[in-house]
């Protein structure tokens, strides 16, 4: 098992800024987490999440999506493969004396 911790941190999106109230969600492996809602042209979240990883040959889904009053709109969405994604040789806890080792994901 690995983890999969990923940063989202923000985006700049083109238009009037009181159009945009933007989120984004990541799914992998039948799991999905998503930020919280961000105002404006250049949301900023910095919120990290965490994944269990069973197999490395599934990949991450990220979508940008922007919040409306009757439905939310797709504005983008990615796919990366997880064997494509760098593990880190960097303990990224420790627990119970056992080191927890990493994929990482910064968008």
């Amino acid at each position: 098992m690995s983890l999969l911790c990923v940063r989202v941190k923000k985006a700049k999106l083109h238009g009037p800024p009181d159009k945009f109230n933007a989120y984004v969600t990541l799914k992998v492996q039948n799991v999905k987490s998503t930020t919280i809602t961000v105002r404006g042209d250049q949301p900023c979240w910095e919120q990290d999440f965490m994944f269990e990883i069973n197999h490395l040959e599934s990949g991450l889904v990220v979508e940008l999506w922007n919040k409306g009053l009757i439905w939310d709109t797709m504005i983008g969405t990615a796919l990366i493969p997880l064997d494509t994604i760098r593990q880190s040789d960097e303990p990224l806890l420790m627990c119970c004396g056992v080191k927890l080792h990493t994929l990482g994901v910064v968008f």
